[in-house]
């Protein structure tokens, strides 16, 4: 018979290696787009707003904690987290919008960072098995291959196309979340079995994401430069124009 204490560790095994693979692929794909934009000045927005992104997310998370369906609390976090990684959108706009991607990309780092710090330090004083510490890691990777599937989409895409990479995100996060509280919720092993698959499936999609993602990325300067192109006509065609 499967236990569910048996089914969760299958499922951290998954993570460890398929997602650890599929991660490090993803990361491929960002480093190849990140060195094709220009250089910014990114790594003290990145971590100030990371850090930042990390508390609120936190403090729009604390309801679930609280709820008898410890489960609510995977939608809770994958919608939080992956929302509050976007801030940079918001607080710089006045950014060109490739350092914007540049911006998103490193406060998702960082969240995923911060969190990492505290669930190991927990790991190593709850004296928890230590290929936690793995999996937490790996998701560090995740969290910044996520937002770049947001980010790629949002600055290229058009009405609700623009939401499908975050849509991918909230879902393959809160999946990631799912088997550990359905554990604490007394699900059988072979839910938590069933609900890992789910989980795995969008692991395994996560790189194809990444991959489009940063593709569609690579029009944000040609937008920029059309953009600027498009302004320099207007302004030249009002000075014509004017007496």
């Amino acid at each position: 018979m499967l236990t569910p204490g048996r089914a969760l560790e299958y499922y951290f095994a998954i993570i460890i290696v398929a997602g650890g693979l599929c991660t490090l692929i993803g990361i491929k794909y960002t480093l190849r787009r990140w060195r094709s934009f220009p250089e910014t000045g990114w790594l003290g927005r990145s971590f100030g707003t990371g850090l930042l992104a990390l508390i609120l997310a936190s403090f729009i998370e604390a309801p679930f904690l609280f709820m008898p369906v410890k489960t609510l609390l995977a939608f809770g976090a994958g919608t939080a987290e992956e929302i509050m990684k976007l801030l940079p959108l918001k607080l710089f706009r006045d950014a060109e919008e490739w350092e914007k991607w540049k911006l998103v990309v490193g406060v998702a780092f960082f969240l995923g960072l911060l969190e990492a710090i505290g669930y190991i330090g927990g790991i190593i004083l709850l004296k928890q098995p230590l290929y936690l510490i793995g999996v937490r890691l790996v998701l560090i990777g995740m969290h910044t291959v996520w937002a770049v599937i947001t980010v790629g989409f949002l600055l290229t895409e058009n009405g609700l196309s623009r939401f499908k990479g975050l849509a991918f995100s909230i879902v393959a996060h809160t999946l990631y979340d799912v088997p550990p509280l359905a554990l604490a919720d007394g699900a059988s092993g072979e839910v938590i079995l069933g609900l890992s698959a789910l989980s795995t499936l969008f692991i395994l999609l996560t790189p194809i994401m990444a991959k489009k993602s940063t593709e569609k990325a690579a029009l944000v300067i040609l937008i920029e430069k059309e953009s600027g192109e498009e302004t320099g006509k207007e302004e030249t065609e009002e000075v014509t124009s004017s007496p």
